[in-house]
C-alpha cells in the first residue's frame, strides 16, 4: 500500500474527516486532502506527528513494513529472557554515565570476571590434587 492509502485507512478506522487529522498538523484541510489523494508528500515533521498521532511507525506510513507498531514486530521476534529489576536498574543507571565511565566500568567487570576465573581454577586445581583415602 502507499502513504496515500494507508492515510486514508488509519483515518476512517478513526472515524476522522481530513479536517480533523490536519488541525492536529496544523496544515490546511485542502493540504491533507492531497496527501490521501497522493498528490503531495507530508514533510519530515509532519509524517512524524501522523506516526506519533496514529501510533504507527513511520515505515509503516510509508509502506516499507506491514507491522504498525513495534508492540506487533516485537511478538514476532524470538522471545528473549526478561531483565529483573536489578538488571533494568543497573543498565538504566549504566546508559546515563558518559563514554570514559562505562569504559572504566566494563574494565572493572573484566577484572572482576578474571579473579573470579582465577579463584575457580585455583579450588579447581586443588579439589584435584587432593586424595581420596
Amino acid at each position: 500500500m502507499e502513504l496515500c492509502e494507508i492515510l486514508k485507512l488509519l483515518r476512517m478506522e478513526r472515524n476522522l474527516t481530513q479536517a480533523d487529522v490536519a488541525s492536529v498538523l496544523s496544515i490546511t484541510p485542502e493540504a491533507y486532502t492531497q496527501y490521501e489523494k497522493g498528490r503531495r508528500q507530508p514533510n519530515l515533521e509532519n509524517l512524524t506527528r501522523l506516526s506519533k498521532f496514529f501510533m504507527v511507525t513511520t515505515d509503516y506510513l510509508l509502506g516499507i513494513s506491514d507491522y504498525r507498531n513495534f508492540d506487533e514486530y516485537s511478538i514476532t521476534l524470538p522471545l528473549s529472557p526478561k531483565l529483573s529489576t536489578d538488571e533494568e536498574q543497573l543498565l538504566n543507571t549504566y546508559r546515563k554515565l558518559s563514554s570514559d565511565l562505562k569504559a572504566e566500568i566494563r574494565g572493572e567487570i573484566k577484572g572482576i570476571l578474571r579473579t573470579t576465573q582465577e579463584q575457580q581454577s585455583a579450588t579447581n586445581d586443588n579439589a584435584s590434587t587432593k586424595k581420596v583415602i
